[in-house]
C-alpha cells in the first residue's frame, strides 16, 4: 500500500517543504493561492496515471527510437532548466534556487548519462536514418525561419537578446527536433 502512494506521498511532502522555504509575497494570498493549484495540479496527475493500465513488462521495448526519445528530451528539459536558472532573478536566501535547480540538473544530467549509454540490440536502418535527416532538416529551417522574425523584429524594436533566453530557445528547438523525428516515424516513412 506504501508502495503505491510513495510519490504521491514523496511530491506533497517535496511541496510541503517548496511552501515553507518560500519567502511571503505581498498580498499573501497569492503564494497559498499558487500551492494550492499545485497541490490540485498534483493529485489530478496522480489520479490520472493511477487509472492507467499497468504495461506488461515482457512486452516493454526499449529501441534505438525510443533511445532517441529520451535522450533528446532530458537534453531538451536539461537545458531549459538551465535557461530558467540564468533568466531568473536570485532568491532570499539565494542558495534555495541554487540548490534545487541543481539538484534537478544533476538528476536530468545523471538519467541523461544512464539513457545515453544503456545498450539496445537494434541496429539504425536506412529508414531510421532516413527520417533523422529530415526531422534535422525540417529543425534547421525552423531555425533560420526564427532568425529571420527574430530580425525583423529588432529591426523595429531593439532589445537584448539575454543567455536565458538562448537557452529555452535552444531547448524548444530540441524538442521541435523530437517532434518531427516522431512526426516522420510514426507516418512510416
Amino acid at each position: 500500500m506504501l508502495k503505491k502512494y510513495a510519490w504521491l506521498l514523496a511530491s506533497l511532502i517535496l511541496t510541503g517543504a517548496i511552501w515553507f522555504l518560500t519567502p511571503a509575497s505581498d498580498p499573501t494570498w497569492i503564494k497559498n493561492s499558487i500551492f494550492a493549484g499545485f497541490l490540485i495540479y498534483l493529485l489530478l496527475l496522480f489520479l490520472f496515471f493511477s487509472k492507467l493500465p499497468k504495461p506488461d513488462p515482457e512486452t516493454f521495448y526499449f529501441g534505438l527510437t525510443e533511445k532517441l526519445y529520451t535522450v533528446t528530451l532530458l537534453a531538451a528539459m536539461a537545458i531549459y532548466g538551465k535557461g530558467i536558472w540564468v533568466i531568473t532573478p536570485a532568491t532570499n536566501p539565494s542558495w534555495i534556487k541554487d540548490g534545487f535547480l541543481g539538484f534537478g540538473l544533476f538528476l536530468l544530467l545523471a538519467f541523461f548519462l544512464y539513457f545515453s549509454f544503456k545498450k539496445v540490440d537494434e541496429k539504425p536502418d536506412d529508414r531510421f536514418y532516413t527520417n533523422l535527416a529530415k526531422a534535422a532538416c525540417l529543425t534547421l529551417c525552423l531555425v533560420l525561419l526564427s532568425l529571420m522574425i527574430l530580425t525583423i523584429i529588432t529591426f523595429f524594436q531593439p532589445f537584448t537578446l539575454q543567455a536565458g533566453m538562448i537557452l529555452i530557445f535552444s531547448a524548444a528547438i530540441i524538442l521541435a527536433f523530437d517532434f518531427a523525428f516522431f512526426f516522420f516515424e510514426k507516418r512510416g516513412g
